[in-house]
């Protein structure tokens, strides 16, 4: 009997209890919608807390069914490696404090987002300060929980799920699962968990942004649908012209999506192109979407794609695969050890890099760098960094953000592509990527006039868009409409 195996089992069923009651009674709390006084966030905070406390004690037992599980104690004792007491202590706080605080700050998150009109204004405060604290310590606690375990976790890190007629097992990037060769199979890649939950939580922030400004949920879901399949199409479509040189003479294994090869740009070009299309076309066939300000729509929208970039760009590291160039450990010596350990493989090596060397986690720069990136668009572009308070007037245009995403992302592009191992770039000449930034940072820049010099032109009386003509009848209308159905006292 597999001891790990048992642990795992009672982990998962403890995480998916957990799991469920909590987003249950959170639902619950967000229909309300109603003023919520002390006594009952409290009593919210207990409730919660439960649910909590089942999701932390199921991470707490896949941890300790890894640390058992007889695969493992084989690798441990293969490679001579020694289970250190000090390491136990880290692994299990680290991991039970952690999973307390993401909980935490997962309930605060939702609080601040959805429940925002139901707290009173002397808790909001707290609630949003409570939020911002504890993001520094969930990660202080995971990396605890990180540096804890992350001697006894074989390297290369697991990329995959399979599924087989042999049970569940991890397949590494340097290697295939006994059941993949056996039966009937198929795989659950990282790569394609970590692009969906970035597109998901894109989804969530963007109608949230929606929701405050026009009190309205579940706007853009329809628009998700459309734009998420599209940006899988046009990633591959972009890798596909990129590289076509490794498909012009088996042009059908374009198609071979699970073979790997998407490219971000094209999925962000795509994308953005399906769900703009599909946006416009609502706006005159739904009456939901016509009290819509669109230019606002995609500058609330547009520039979120660079936080599912960034998560997005975590399958690389799992995949061992978009590195730089193999460099001294000593330049990187305060990443995380696992980190530090799966940088020393790469997809295309398939072998250790040189002692002392890592690849440079070129991930990790450009998720940091598309999350900066994000924050500075939104909350600093967009109020144009303190001077349309300071000085009293909105020097923001409207639509503008979706340019400065593009330029942004092009810009990024440039800078990180030449830093590329040879191997990842993309195009015979290896110049496809980096041609392709240039042209994104030119149309980003162009869309960015485009929208002050429209905003200038509408201030001045100079031009009048038929789409603000249009947007204003709507308004009348519907301030017409409520004048009627408003009763009056004779």
């Amino acid at each position: 009997m597999n001891p790990g195996l048992i642990l795992a089992i009672f982990g998962w069923i403890f995480i998916l209890g957990g799991a469920v009651s909590y987003v249950y009674f959170l639902r619950q709390v967000i229909k309300k919608q109603e003023t919520i006084e002390l006594k009952e966030l409290i009593k919210n905070g207990i409730i919660i807390l439960g649910s909590s406390i089942g999701v932390v004690l199921g991470l707490t037992f896949l941890a300790a069914g890894y640390l058992n599980d007889n695969a493992t104690i084989e690798y441990l004792a293969e490679n001579s490696i020694v289970f250190e007491p000090i390491s136990g202590v880290m692994t299990y706080i680290g991991i039970i404090v952690f999973g307390l605080f993401l909980m935490s700050l997962l309930t605060s998150i939702m609080y601040v987002l959805y429940i925002n009109k139901g707290l009173l204004d002397k808790y909001r405060k707290y609630v949003k300060w409570t939020m911002w604290g504890l993001i520094p310590l969930t990660i202080l606690f995971f990396l605890l929980f990180e540096e804890g375990i992350a001697p006894y976790l074989q390297y290369p890190l697991a990329n995959q799920i399979l599924i087989s007629s042999n049970g569940i097992e991890l397949v590494h990037s340097n290697g295939r699962a006994s059941g993949a060769d056996e039966g009937w199979s198929f795989s659950i890649a990282f790569y394609a968990i970590f692009i969906l939950f970035g597109a998901c939580l894109v989804l969530y922030i963007c109608d949230y942004q929606i929701w405050k400004k026009y009190g309205d949920h579940g706007l853009i879901t329809s628009c998700f649908f459309i734009a998420f399949p599209a940006g899988i199409i046009g990633a591959r479509a972009w890798y596909v012209i990129g590289d076509w040189y490794r498909f012009a003479d088996d042009p059908i294994r374009a198609l071979y999506i699970w073979d790997g090869g998407l490219a971000i740009m094209g999925g962000a070009i795509f994308g953005i192109i399906a769900g703009v299309s599909f946006m416009i076309v609502e706006k005159f066939i739904n009456e939901r979407y016509k009290k819509l300000d669109y230019f606002l729509i995609a500058d609330f929208i547009v520039p979120t794609i660079l936080v599912a970039q960034a998560i997005g760009r975590t399958g690389n590291f799992f995949n061992n695969e978009v590195h730089g160039n193999a460099v001294d450990i000593a330049a990187w010596e305060w990443l995380p050890t696992f980190i530090k350990t799966n940088m020393q493989f790469s997809s295309t090596a398939r072998s250790l890099v040189g002692t002392g060397q890592i690849y440079v986690p070129l991930f990790l720069v450009e998720a940091i760098v598309n999350l900066s990136g994000y924050f500075i668009i939104e909350y600093g572009i967009r109020h144009m960094f303190g001077l349309n308070k300071l000085l009293k007037h909105d020097y923001h245009a409207n639509g503008s953000l979706a340019g400065w995403y593009i330029a942004w992302y092009g810009a990024t592009r440039a800078i990180l592509e030449p830093m590329r191992y040879s191997s990842y770039n993309m195009g015979d000449d290896g110049n496809w990527s980096i041609v392709s930034a240039y042209y994104m940072i030119g149309i980003g820049l162009f869309v960015v006039l485009v929208f002050i010099v429209l905003k200038v032109l509408k201030e001045k009386g100079i031009l009048k868009l038929q789409w603000d003509t249009y947007n204003a009848k709507i308004a009348e209308l519907e301030n017409k409409k409520e004048e009627e159905e408003t009763p009056t006292n004779d």
